[in-house]
């Protein structure tokens, strides 16, 4: 009894058989999905294939260090264009074409007869592929929008399905699945390697290194598997350019988090900062309020029996100039510090104490008299 194939033998088997492969991806392919279209494009034309692959959406930053000229933006190409002539008042002698500069001219000779514009009609032929490869998309509906521009475009077509997801929807002819792998290039090396053996060079190697990195987060993600990381291994060897590909995904990511720290870091001083400096302008009266006084013309009064206390302001003017003395600014910077935390209500308290003791001793004087 002959044992059944595997999802992944299965596939192998349909890719010999196939002639022409399409390869698609998501709508808004990620860089993991353009590394497996690059490596496997680049796989099937060495084994000698005919290869279409698509991406109709915004190329990812892996673009940057992979060969991306293979891939169209459209199904242009893929199906013949035709050209139709009603021949039924018409007997045809020759038929033959010309380039002229950018022009080709489909040149017709009839035996009898002649033809019309109205006998000329133009139409698309089927499309050439006999194999769809759809690589990292778990849904139908986010297959690339070539889908939805045309629905019947895979009708009886053998569709290979490659993924990763836990929640495919199992769509294809062929469901390759392995919810425990990284990646779907990390998938890929086992086709390739039953598809075309001994032929991964430094540019597939480059492209499949990139998908693993990527989807695994430069190797810190949960999914990151020890095949993960032997597969890695295996393409640093054969010549994948590892530091490109770390400039391309993670360089700008990394640039703009130190940038985050270092504004946190800032802010963080400038509090501290202005927290000082909330303690060090504390003014005078504040600091005689906490002792239950206050200011008035006539002096410091206690703030609950409005007695003036006399004493409290003669020591109070000693020690202030006793103070602004040893405080005498040397530099132009010390003089700020001190106009800055200079109170306009002790300027007045100084006032008004200087001319009763100048009234008080000149009684005193005139009594002596």
């Amino acid at each position: 009894m002959q044992q059944e194939l595997t999802p992944k033998q299965q596939s192998v088997e349909l890719i010999k058989q196939a002639n022409h492969i399409l390869l698609v991806t998501g709508k808004q392919a990620n860089n993991d999905q353009l590394g497996a279209m690059v490596a496997l494009d680049l796989i099937l034309k060495r084994a000698g294939k005919q290869v279409s692959s698509i991406i109709t959406g915004e190329i990812p930053k892996l673009g940057k260090v992979v060969d991306t000229n293979s891939i169209s933006r459209d199904l242009t190409g893929i199906r013949d264009f035709i050209i139709r002539l009603d021949t039924s008042q018409v007997d045809v002698d020759k038929l033959r074409y010309e380039l002229n500069d950018n022009n080709l001219e489909v040149i017709v000779s009839p035996y009898a007869g002649n033809f019309s514009s109205s006998d000329a009609s133009f139409d698309y032929g089927e499309y050439k592929f006999d194999l769809v490869i759809v690589l990292g998309v778990s849904q139908i509906a986010k297959i690339d929008t070539i889908l939805e521009q045309n629905p019947t475009i895979f009708d009886g077509i053998h569709l290979i399905n490659i993924d990763f997801h836990r929640s495919n929807e199992q769509y294809g002819s062929v469901n390759f699945i392995e919810p425990n792998a990284s990646s779907v290039c990390e998938m890929l090396v086992g086709i390739i390697e039953s598809v075309a053996q001994g032929m991964i060079d430094y540019h597939v190697a480059t492209a499949l290194l990139g998908g693993i990195m990527s989807a695994t987060q430069g190797f810190t993600g949960p999914n990151t598997t020890a095949k993960a990381m032997t597969i890695a291994a295996q393409m640093i060897s054969g010549g994948a350019k590892q530091q490109e590909i770390v400039q391309a995904l993670f360089n700008n990511s990394r640039s703009e988090q130190s940038s985050t720290q270092a504004d946190k870091q800032e802010s963080g001083k400038k509090d501290i900062i202005k927290k000082e400096e909330s303690k060090q302008t504390e003014t005078i009266a504040e600091k005689l309020a906490k002792q239950g006084k206050e200011f008035t013309k006539e002096g410091i009064k206690d703030a609950l029996e409005h007695e003036v206390l006399e004493d409290e302001v003669v020591k109070f003017e000693h020690n202030s100039l006793d103070e602004s003395q040893d405080e005498q600014p040397q530099e132009d910077g010390d003089e700020q510090s001190v106009k800055k935390f200079k109170n306009p209500q002790m300027d007045e308290l100084y006032q008004v104490t200087s001319e009763e003791d100048t009234l008080a001793a000149a009684s005193e004087a005139s009594k002596k008299k």
